[in-house]
């Protein structure tokens, strides 16, 4: 039986050579799997990259800095109780007065709900934010690839109160290039009579020619939504 170990090593090593072959094969299968997957995560990664981003509310090229005077109108403030359209008392007055000059010498009117709000703390400062949705713009449309949700800092002594989230509000915008965000503004809240007045203003004010026809325009999400409230109301 001697002459049969011979055969029995060669078939061990030829098992063995057939083992390793078989695991350098696999080696280069796994390479070429990671090659691809890495190909496939950069054309992805491209992909989204070239996706134009949602971005700020932002002012057109050329747009001249804000004037100092209108620092008081547009002051990152918010204004948590309806304004009084036909009062008299002197609080009142006051209200109406500033709702005219935030809506005379606004870049962007529109009507937002507050989705969320809080606050930040540094030390002794404390900051407050408002993320808010655009519903409907109400003073031309919004910059292009503007996003529908937008944060923004609100200048307020006290803490906002949690009611805020959902409720309607009135975003009056004014530009500011030289700013960071790029723009000033004031949060009002927003009732059916109010809302009125301004599309009421701002169509006169576009029908004696005061704005240009694009002022009024209405985008496509607001026209779709007066378009059901018509037919709910039929």
């Amino acid at each position: 039986m001697e002459y049969a170990r011979p055969r029995a090593y060669a078939t061990l090593a030829a098992g063995m050579a057939a083992l390793q072959r078989g695991r350098r094969a696999l080696g280069r299968l796994r390479r070429d799997l990671l090659t691809v997957s890495a190909t496939l995560l950069v054309v992805i990664g491209l992909s989204a990259g070239c996706k134009p981003k949602d971005v700020s509310l932002a002012p057109p090229a050329g747009t001249p800095a804000m004037e100092p005077g209108h620092a008081a109108y547009f002051d990152n403030g918010i204004t948590v109780t309806p304004v009084v359209l036909v009062g008299r008392a002197p609080s009142d007055v006051v209200d109406q007065r500033l709702f005219g000059e935030r809506l005379g010498h606004a870049d962007l009117i529109a009507e937002v709900t507050i989705e969320d709000l809080w606050e930040r703390r540094r030390g002794a400062k404390v900051q407050r934010f408002v993320e808010v949705r655009i519903q409907e713009p109400l003073l031309r449309e919004l910059p292009k690839r503007s996003a529908e949700t937008q944060r923004l800092e609100v200048v307020s002594i006290d803490p906002l109160p949690a009611e805020l989230r959902g409720q309607r509000f009135i975003l009056f915008v004014r530009w500011s290039p030289s700013e960071r965000p790029p723009f000033k503004h004031h949060l009002m809240i927003a009732d059916d009579a109010t809302v009125e007045v301004i599309r009421s203003m701002v169509a006169h004010a576009t029908e004696s020619g005061y704005l240009d026809k694009g002022a009024k325009k209405r985008t496509r999400r607001s026209k779709d939504k007066g378009q059901q409230k018509k037919q709910k109301d039929k």
